[in-house]
């Protein structure tokens, strides 16, 4: 993969190729963004070029061994490092640090959430970087830089990854993915600019399935009436799920579309037209405003805090009714 086949990142690609043909590309590259932001391709993109051996100094020649063995594994001299659990341990480096010494010649270790590796593990990269072997290229990526130490920031050239346009993201899934014009609008107004998570919903056959979930919880919170220990039964299934923050996003989009479809009454707004009955009367443009901020407000404490999931939902649901509730009178 080289950055013409990469969506987006115009400035990325720009300042990329301009450090590439000047040599100036750094022995450690930390591309930071979040996830689904497309940082491994662009480090793998990056990898390609600094091990490919017949290119030209920006560009992948496509035909030399190197190129020819990312289309398999990738070529040996091209170490990955991703975190075993909830961590990225000093043993999992130990373990290439004698053949970054050793081999010599172009090496390149990309480092998936580099963020995560333990201070021992943080104290023996800076070794290395300190004073790396000819040749050998760091590309670290990062959801959360700043939680790497400072001394390991300082040693790297950073390039972070921003999210892309609606127009990026429905170019990418119409073209590479063949997705219908409807279906691309409505998984670029989800993947809030980000082409990897613009991908897997492409390729999740369970999407439509969830959506419609998402659709019934939030039509059975507006219109009221659900004894308190159904809305506790509610929240317990889904502090299980998995994807429980992508789930409540598909919640807040849901009530989104009912809040546009209150105030302009165009039922072609809405991602199911057959949803414009179920808003009528049973929500107020206020109660769904207030219901998508609690919402926002559950999303932002649930993936940023270690709070207790169950009991965050179960006042979040309880919230949320009576809030649809009191408005709508």
């Amino acid at each position: 993969m080289s950055f013409s086949e990469l969506y987006g990142q115009d400035g990325l690609r720009r300042a990329l190729t301009g450090k590439l043909a000047a040599g100036t590309v750094s022995h450690a590259v930390l591309f930071c963004g979040p996830p689904g932001s497309g940082k491994k391709s662009w480090g793998l993109a990056l990898a390609r070029i600094l091990l490919c051996t017949g290119g030209e100094p920006a560009v992948a020649c496509g035909n030399c061994w190197s190129c020819r063995q990312f289309q398999a594994d990738g070529p040996p001299t091209l170490f990955r490092l991703k975190p075993q659990g909830r961590h990225l341990g000093i043993d999992q480096l130990r373990r290439l640090r004698s053949r970054f010494y050793l081999e010599g010649g172009r090496q390149v270790c990309l480092i998936e959430e580099a963020e995560l590796m333990t201070a021992a593990a943080c104290a023996s990269l800076l070794k290395i970087l300190e004073e790396p072997p000819p040749g050998l290229h760091f590309i670290l990526l990062a959801g959360r830089p700043q939680q790497l130490p400072a001394t390991i920031l300082s040693r790297c050239q950073r390039f972070t990854l921003h999210p892309l346009s609606s127009a990026e993201i429905l170019e990418l899934l119409m073209n590479k993915e063949g997705l219908s014009a409807e279906k691309a609008q409505l998984l670029s107004r989800l993947c809030k600019g980000l082409p990897g998570l613009a991908l897997q919903l492409a390729g999740d056959q369970s999407f439509e399935e969830q959506l419609a979930g998402a659709a019934e919880i939030a039509f059975k919170l507006a219109a009221g009436g659900s004894p308190a220990h159904e809305l506790l039964s509610l929240a317990d299934a889904m502090a299980e799920r998995e994807d429980l923050l992508f789930h409540l996003e598909l919640i807040y989009l849901v009530c989104r579309d009912g809040l546009i479809f209150l105030l302009c009454g165009d039922e072609s707004l809405l991602i199911n037209p057959a949803q414009a009955r179920c808003w009528a009367g049973a929500a107020s443009p206020a109660g769904l405003e207030r219901g998508m901020d609690l919402i926002q407000k559950a999303v932002q404490e649930l993936g940023a805090t270690n709070v207790n999931r169950r009991l965050a939902l179960e006042g979040l649901l309880l919230q949320l009714q009576r809030g649809f509730v009191l408005c709508r009178k």
